[in-house]
């Protein structure tokens, strides 16, 4: 009976600690499938995300430079293209303003703060900065003096701002392709107050 204690004894320690590194090990494994599937499922809605809002920055930015060339032609009055123009810049606005808090709000949960603070007040503010000018230039057609005067939009700023719009979007790609994204993004974190502001690029 006695040499069958050790027996015994080294047959439960086995099973036991064979079944314990066996739960331990299996859980390592599940935890790790868990943490790749939930880092691609954030990747790709970062991706969807990043399609969006690129796709509506590179559409506004379009619309704004077709409405400024229409408008400044040497002459007082108005062409059916400026008219035109102006309605798909207008169609555009609506449809930047009717996402905007939606879009901040997805580009801060997968991209973070920073590329957020960005969109909003860098880029979100050269549009509204440059668009207010060019409809200074489309009113005075109103009051017939055309296209003169000293406005604050040329050329060079919309180029400088389609570098900024091509720079943000590099950033984001980045961002995605180093997995950086989602529940990732450490600097998602930050003291309450700043992330319910609402805002409306116009």
């Amino acid at each position: 009976m006695q040499e069958l204690i050790p027996v015994v004894t080294g047959f439960l320690l086995t099973t036991v600690l064979g079944g314990l590194l066996g739960f331990f090990f299996q859980r390592r494994t599940w935890a790790h499938q868990h943490r790749v599937q939930t880092q691609d499922q954030e990747r790709k809605q970062a991706v969807l995300v990043f399609e969006e809002v690129s796709r509506l920055l590179d559409k506004r930015l379009y619309r704004l430079r077709l409405l400024y060339w229409s408008l400044t032609a040497d002459t007082d009055v108005r062409s059916e293209r400026s008219e035109s123009h102006m309605d798909d810049y207008r169609q555009v606005l609506y449809e930047w303003n009717d996402s905007i808090n939606r879009n901040l709000a997805l580009i801060q949960q997968y991209f973070g703060i920073a590329i957020r603070e960005r969109l909003d007040y860098g880029i979100g503010a050269a549009f509204v900065e440059l668009g207010q000018a060019v409809e200074a230039i489309w009113r005075r057609f109103d009051s017939g003096t055309g296209a003169t005067g000293r406005e604050q939009v040329n050329d060079a700023l919309l180029t400088e701002l389609g570098s900024q719009i091509y720079r943000y979007n590099l950033d984001m790609i980045r961002a995605i392709q180093g997995g950086a994204v989602g529940w990732l993004v450490v600097e998602n974190r930050r003291p309450p107050g700043r992330d319910g502001e609402i805002h409306q690029s116009g």
